[in-house]
């Protein structure tokens, strides 16, 4: 049985997609995690340093818009800036903005073995789920 006390997320059988279950104790928790889970299926997320620092803010009506937004933009600055990211920061200003940190590197291709091609982080059935102190979220990547 798994145990879920040191689990951050887990990958979900999905047809023809990607569907990551992460677990959070809080939204910026709950954010922070989704972008390891969204960046260990890219790359091996251990070798990467933490050489550059990328700022990121968002806007989003609702927690799972914020959600979104947020891996939208780790996704861009991976595919533009040929990042891989190993950490991240995220700090909720208000209720429908945040801003964070996205801590990497340019991808090396003698360094960097590069998994799955994300192309899209979906709505598809995303509600961010409350339970016994934990946030839950199922998010599906378009690969």
């Amino acid at each position: 049985m798994l145990d879920l006390a040191f689990v951050n997320y887990e990958i979900l059988n999905h047809t023809a997609d990607l569907c990551i279950r992460v677990y959070g104790d809080s939204l910026e928790n709950l954010l922070v995690n989704a972008g390891k889970a969204m960046m260990d299926s890219i790359t091996n997320r251990k070798i990467v340093r933490n050489s550059e620092e990328i700022p990121i803010k968002i806007h989003g009506e609702t927690d799972e818009e914020l959600l979104v937004n947020w891996l939208q933009e780790i996704l861009y600055n991976h595919e533009v800036k040929k990042m891989v990211f190993k950490d991240f920061k995220v700090q909720l200003i208000n209720k429908t903005f945040a801003k964070g940190k996205a801590y990497g590197e340019t991808i090396d291709k003698e360094r960097h073995e590069l998994y799955s091609d994300i192309k899209a982080v979906t709505y598809h059935n995303l509600k961010i789920v409350t339970g016994k102190d934990k946030l839950r979220v199922d998010i599906v990547f378009d690969i």
